[in-house]
């Protein structure tokens, strides 16, 4: 109900005029796809299949000096040729609102989604085979101050629920807590302290998890130079977890442990290069908490005006963070593509794509290739100042 409520206030804005000028544009987007995978369940023994998808969207502004307001709401059409069992039609919108002074902004994001969980298996469970229609909604504001020319502050919330069409998975809600403070030492360094809390409840058929979720960090950015930007967190985390089984018995857990996100970005008019290495947690469909390691390297090479060559590889490791399981499953992606923007609002892209999955408890090792065609499609819109 509060959601609604929300939703319905921050909408009306867009519609109740007050005295001041304001930009208003209509732009719209296309995103469409054709791509064959040689296992598109992730098994050793492979099925292959066609997969087609079309996600048109449209944008809705509103702009002046000291605030903006936008809507964004589409569709995501996935058809197979083979197996009509995935195909899918995924609703989704967002409407993010930002007002501006002098020195403070406040911002407000609300989200609608629906996705199928086999698009998010390698960040969560690892099931490519269920394909249950996940919906998502939140609401996430914040807030952020110049306390002086050097220093600023920042707090954010959020809540959001996610629902699941069959019974493997649970339903979840979290809320989330966190407050940062940032200060530019000099002018290529600045750095700072950031606290969060996070509490998930997540209710399935077979248990129902209640988890607090605490963690503590320092983050820093530094600029060697016009082209070589390094950023980065280290932290520590505690996760106090509850589980009650359909029996109705409790058992209670603590963990500790740490976090780190760093990244180390090159630009220059050509070339780019960008490397990342993170350990996180992760809320899992199944009720578990994930602790998840991960190495990525981006490359991306200017052909010519209209050409891009770029290659993006990652590796990762997700265990349970939640319990004392010990399992682990071992995630490898490689992507290749070459993007041709032949005009300023269409890109055409072919992209080959390597994933591979290691799963410990099961003791399986999948692999699967396949090739994508993409056309991006990018409306300016009409815009109208009144």
């Amino acid at each position: 109900m509060m959601y609604r409520v929300t939703v319905i206030s921050v909408l009306s804005l867009l519609v109740i005029p007050n005295g001041n000028a304001a930009e208003w544009s209509l732009t719209s987007s296309l995103i469409s796809s054709l791509e064959y995978d040689d296992n598109i369940f992730m098994r050793e023994d492979k099925k292959g299949d066609y997969h087609a998808s079309v996600a048109p969207a449209l944008v809705v502004s509103r702009k002046q000096d000291d605030s903006t307001l936008s809507l964004r709401a589409g569709y995501v059409l996935d058809r197979y040729e083979a197996s009509n069992n995935l195909d899918a039609d995924n609703l989704f919108w967002r409407l993010n609102s930002q007002y501006q002074t002098e020195r403070s902004q406040w911002q407000l994001g609300l989200r609608y989604a629906e996705n199928t969980t086999r698009n998010e298996a390698a960040d969560d469970t690892g099931d490519f085979e269920t394909n249950a229609i996940v919906t998502r909604k939140s609401i996430e504001p914040s807030y952020s101050v110049e306390l002086s020319d050097q220093d600023s502050l920042s707090l954010s919330a959020s809540y959001s629920e996610r629902g699941y069409s069959t019974e493997e998975f649970s339903d979840r809600k979290t809320t989330s807590l966190s407050s940062s403070w940032r200060r530019q030492f000099t002018e290529r360094f600045n750095g700072g302290l950031s606290v969060s809390f996070s509490n998930i409840e997540s209710n399935g058929v077979f248990q129902v998890t209640d988890d607090q979720y605490y963690d503590v960090g320092l983050s820093g950015e530094y600029e060697l130079s016009e082209v070589l930007n390094i950023n980065g967190s280290a932290g520590l985390r505690q996760l106090n977890g509850k589980q009650v089984d359909f029996t109705g018995a409790a058992t209670e857990g603590k963990s500790n442990g740490e976090l780190l996100e760093l990244n180390i970005s090159y630009n220059e008019e050509l070339n780019s290069v960008d490397v990342g290495l993170s350990r996180e947690l992760s809320p899992s469909s199944t009720g578990d908490i994930n602790e998840v390691d991960r190495v990525s390297l981006i490359l991306s090479r200017d052909l010519s005006e209209q050409l891009t060559a770029s290659l993006h590889a990652s590796y990762q490791v997700t265990r349970v963070a939640s319990t004392d399981d010990s399992s682990e499953r071992k995630n490898v992606s490689l992507s290749s593509s070459v993007n041709w923007k032949f005009s300023q609002e269409a890109e055409l892209s072919l992209s080959y794509n390597y994933r591979q999955q290691q799963v410990t408890t099961l003791n399986t090792n999948a692999n699967s290739n396949g090739i994508m065609l993409q056309l991006n499609y990018n409306w300016e819109g009409v815009r109208v100042s009144r």
